[in-house]
């Protein structure tokens, strides 16, 4: 008798495991922006953009892409996602972005995201994880006054939902002149700071743009920086001599345009 009650008892704990087993999501896949390598906890993705380094005046638009995730089972069908571009100046982490930059402007700095030609750059593919979506950047003439910013977000859409909404956020900077380049703090010390005239005589002096991937090229080879410096150094002092009494060569701000290392 105690045999078939411990028979029963096993069938009616396994019945109940069988019940209580969670079932898999069914509901809409989520998805975020991936992280890249600047990420913060309010921006995970930071795009540059500078028409004046693309060396074509004819280029009057560029497309920036973006890569995304799923969180979760790869969509077994297309997702149309769909992004919402805010004002930043109103965030609360306002050291987040580039306080020296300006709010782009829909249909002059960037196709607006319901536009039709953005259908199927916000597109994500079935069967994938990961997968980039694209924002199509503008070339109009106020870049070559000032530095723009675009920040925008996932939003949900009809099949899809967004994850980490509140700090899943992507900024994409634009200009069409002279600008820092993101990773200067890499050539800070070997260097100096950055300042526009230096970035000028730098391209007149090299046959460098001194974008970020020169950037990162020569601080990535001790060879290449040592070389440069030295060059700079000795280039700089010979302008400033024919300079004469119209030197030394200085930036706009009246800065001495140096190429050592200042604390200040």
């Amino acid at each position: 008798m105690k045999y078939l009650i411990y028979i029963f008892l096993f069938c009616v704990a396994l019945t109940s495991c069988e019940e209580d087993y969670p079932k898999s999501y069914e509901g809409l896949p989520y998805i975020r922006f991936s992280t890249d390598e600047q990420a913060t906890s309010v921006y995970v993705q930071h795009q540059y953009v500078n028409y004046l380094y693309l060396g074509d005046e004819t280029i009057v638009r560029d497309t920036i892409d973006i890569p995304v995730e799923i969180v979760g089972a790869a969509p077994e069908q297309d997702l149309h996602l769909s992004l919402e571009a805010f004002d930043s100046d109103d965030l609360s982490y306002p050291e987040r972005i580039d306080r020296n930059t300006i709010n782009a402007e829909a249909g002059v700095h960037y196709v607006p995201f319901d536009d039709a030609e953005m259908s199927d750059l916000l597109t994500f593919h079935a069967g994938r994880m990961q997968d980039t979506i694209s924002v199509i950047i503008l070339r109009d003439a106020t870049l070559q006054e000032s530095t723009y910013r675009l920040t925008f977000k996932l939003s949900d859409s009809e099949n899809s939902i967004v994850a980490d909404n509140d700090e899943n956020r992507a900024v994409v900077y634009m200009a069409d002149r002279l600008s820092q380049p993101s990773n200067w703090s890499s050539l800070l010390f070997t260097l100096g700071n950055y300042g526009f005239v230096k970035h000028e005589f730098m391209i007149r002096h090299s046959d460098l743009i001194w974008n970020d991937e020169d950037v990162e090229m020569i601080a990535n080879d001790s060879f290449l920086s040592s070389y440069y410096k030295y060059k700079f150094m000795q280039d700089l002092e010979a302008e400033n001599e024919a300079l004469g009494e119209n030197g030394p060569l200085k930036e706009a701000d009246g800065s001495v345009v140096t190429f050592q290392y200042s604390y200040y």
